[in-house]
């Protein structure tokens, strides 16, 4: 796992819309935190900071929260629940985040990365990335950075499905029914192996 992002934010006591306006406009992002406990904290964040953060964690990694309350700075793991662009403008008018624990497992959807030059691609075919993410579960420590596909062996036709992914020690795809992830699609004038 790579290192955790820290995130600072500021507990406000003032909401409404007149007062969300006034801190956007300072360049300030309204958010509330809450977590399975019951804490909900209302707080205020940096809306450059935030979105250096969202381009690290995305809704897939964990982030640690440093949120000042009455100037004394409380910590929190959380997850990215939701962050609303403003239609318009280049900035961020919401974001909610979730609390989470490191001892209770999590869900999170990871991004698909394919390594290897397929053997299908050098008959003429096209590799395909059909699931550019897959929901995992595992603990909020050890979630990865990526799920790593070796398609050096896959030939014209052939698919890699996800309870074929090897994934690292504590982390389990979650799924209803076995799709594909990757294929390779036959292109012009390739041809299918032997076995085809």
């Amino acid at each position: 796992m790579s290192e955790v992002t820290s995130l600072q934010l500021k507990q406000r006591e003032e909401r409404g819309k007149g007062p969300c306006a006034r801190l956007r406009s300072n360049g300030l992002v309204p958010g509330v935190f809450y977590n399975s406990k019951g804490e909900n904290i209302s707080f205020t964040v940096d809306n450059m900071a935030l979105g250096k953060a969202f381009e690290k964690v995305r809704y897939s990694k964990m982030l640690e929260l440093h949120i000042d309350v009455d100037g004394q700075v409380e910590k929190r793991n959380a997850l990215f629940k939701k962050l609303v662009s403003h239609p318009v403008k280049r900035r961020y008018d919401h974001v909610d985040f979730i609390g989470i624990d490191l001892d209770k497992e999590v869900q999170v959807t990871v991004p698909v990365e394919t390594v290897g030059r397929a053997k299908g691609v050098v008959l003429g075919g096209k590799l395909e990335i059909l699931e550019e993410r897959v929901m995992v579960r595992c603990l909020p420590t050890i979630i990865p950075d990526s799920i790593v596909i070796d398609v050096a062996d896959l030939d014209i036709a052939e698919k890699v499905f996800v309870e074929q992914l090897v994934l690292p020690e504590g982390v389990k795809a979650v799924y209803d029914r076995n799709y594909p992830v990757v294929t390779i699609q036959a292109g012009r004038g390739a041809k299918a192996g032997e076995e085809e």
